[in-house]
């Protein structure tokens, strides 16, 4: 009869057993940060000999500009140290004055029954005097006009006194006499027919035509004088314009007088 052998095993808590990293694993991760390692070395090489490369052709160039001055100068030595600077100079760009148009028309008002400027018509009149001494080809026609209060003798009379003013005014400013024209149209050239003072004081102007007409057209020609003519006209006493005009043409609307009382003695 065979015996049967019993084998006793303990129990217990049994710690699970923890497989280290495969051999091979480690082998890899090492030759990849060799790699990488050299890779950043062959990339941080290859950025330093750019720069230094850049750096080294920008001198060169440099050292060539200077060359380039220097022969400049050997050259232009026998004409002045001037000459050399202006030829390696930049040159200045010079901007375009504006041109003015080929006509202009402006209007200048007077008060009533005045033939002299005011101040605001000297304003206006300035800035056309400048225009017209700065381009020589540019005449004026000047034409004279009033209202239509008064005769229409005496308001052609007027506007023409009015104009010659004007003339005057440009003629002090220093543009010459030839280039201008004056006429008058009196109440004939009105702009406004009724008797409001709105209307009234758009009709007393003086209208200005600038117009570009060439130098060579408007020179006069020339007239020689004898020596009793150029010494009449010398000995010509100047007589300054008298600024009022008391007239029966335009006129101020007489102020309407109170109506006086009298009581018997």
């Amino acid at each position: 009869m065979q015996k049967i052998t019993t084998t006793s095993v303990a129990s217990g808590n049994i710690d699970p057993a923890v497989a280290g990293p495969n051999k091979d694993m480690k082998e890899v991760y090492i030759l990849a940060g060799l790699v990488l390692f050299l890779a950043m070395l062959i990339g941080a090489f290859w950025f330093y000999s750019q720069t230094d490369h850049a750096t080294t052709r920008t001198d060169t160039s440099d050292t060539l500009n200077g060359a380039q001055v220097s022969s400049v100068l050997k050259q232009q030595s026998g004409t002045g140290s001037s000459q050399a600077v202006a030829a390696i100079a930049p040159t200045s760009v010079v901007a375009a004055q504006p041109t003015a148009p080929d006509v202009i028309h402006a209007d200048i008002y007077f008060e009533i029954g005045r033939k002299g400027l005011t101040d605001q018509g000297k304003a206006i009149l300035g800035p056309h005097a400048d225009m017209l001494k700065r381009n020589q080809d540019f005449g004026v026609l000047i034409q004279g006009y009033t209202d239509q209060q008064g005769s229409a003798s005496y308001n052609k009379q007027l506007g023409l006194k009015r104009a010659e003013a004007v003339k005057t005014e440009l003629l002090n400013a220093g543009v010459a006499e030839y280039r201008m024209k004056v006429m008058s149209l009196g109440e004939e050239g009105v702009l406004c027919t009724d008797n409001s003072d709105v209307c009234r004081h758009m009709n007393r102007r003086v209208h200005l035509e600038i117009r570009k007409i060439g130098q060579e057209h408007m020179t006069p020609p020339a007239v020689t004088l004898t020596q009793p003519e150029v010494q009449r006209i010398e000995e010509t006493p100047i007589t300054e314009p008298d600024p009022v005009i008391d007239s029966p043409g335009e006129t101020m609307p007489a102020p309407e007088s109170p109506s006086s009382t009298t009581s018997g003695s």
